[in-house]
């Protein structure tokens, strides 16, 4: 069956219904947005990053950097965009070009995907105040936040299918976890940026305390491990998005993951894809 554009769109607005911010208080980021007929010129700038699509190696987005800040540009067909950054990360003039043949001029969609994911990456490093991590987190029926870190084929979206169709629990997101501390704990926050399962997109999602985090893989039976701290380091590192063009804000991504670790539980979790896990993880 043929999905319209307006259907399309009405499925993308569930994502992003529980990460749009509605209030009054005075935003910590500002991105003013314009709509061009023509891109401007990049200013004198040397590139610092530069992505490209695992399918056919076309460039995704470049980041650039400059005296007055930094530039992102994307070259992607129908999303030819340049964006102007200011040194802290928290102020942004987008420049984007008009839709054509669309409902609309310009799409949120235009800017979460992908700049708003490096922006807000770069914006919790320079504070040492967050980084995102490839993971499953939920919230359990009792508040308690759980936090699952793993590679591609690990079982993320194994273990959110089995938490949202056979509990209670909150599932946060299956793949793009912001990891935050505050007032003294660490919170976990969904994101836009699902994975495979995203039956949980529509539902309500609320931030949690994390208490414990499992690294999972596929196994025969439920069994768990914990990991010494002194060892932690390099299993969670190779799970989170770190500004690799930025020693500065490396190495407070590495100071955060320490703080991290250093107060949080770690576990080496094997599972078995049933609902049983459930039960054995409460009972940790």
């Amino acid at each position: 069956m043929q999905i319209s554009d307006e259907e399309q769109r009405l499925r993308f607005c569930e994502r992003y219904n529980n990460f749009f911010y509605t209030g009054r208080k005075k935003p910590d980021i500002l991105i003013d947005v314009k709509i061009v007929k023509k891109l401007p010129q990049s200013q004198k700038a040397g590139r610092i990053f530069i992505t490209r699509h695992p399918g056919d190696r076309n460039h995704n987005w470049q980041l650039f950097k400059n005296r007055c800040g930094y530039i992102y540009k994307s070259p992607i067909k129908d999303k030819s965009q340049v964006m102007f950054i200011n040194r802290d990360f928290n102020r942004v003039t987008a420049h984007l070009l008009p839709r054509k043949k669309r409902e609309y001029v310009w799409d949120a969609l235009d800017i979460i995907y992908d700049f708003l994911q490096v922006l807000l990456i770069n914006y919790f490093a320079q504070r040492k105040t967050g980084v995102f991590v490839h993971a499953v987190a939920l919230k359990d029926v009792n508040g308690t936040g759980f936090l699952f870190p793993g590679k591609s084929g690990a079982g993320k979206s194994t273990t959110a299918r089995i938490w949202h169709n056979q509990s209670r629990a909150m599932v946060l997101n299956d793949d793009r976890i912001i990891v935050r501390k505050r007032s003294g704990n660490f919170l976990i926050y969904g994101t836009p940026w699902h994975g495979a399962f995203d039956d949980y997109l529509a539902s309500r999602i609320e931030p949690a305390v994390l208490s414990k985090i499992f690294f999972i893989y596929h196994s025969l039976k439920n069994a768990a491990s914990p990991i010494p701290k002194q060892e932690a380091f390099k299993v969670l590192y190779p799970t989170i998005l770190p500004t690799f063009w930025d020693k500065i804000c490396l190495e407070n991504i590495i100071s955060f993951c320490n703080d991290l670790i250093k107060n949080v539980r770690c576990f080496h979790l094997g599972f078995e894809k049933d609902k049983k896990i459930i039960g054995f993880i409460r009972k940790l």
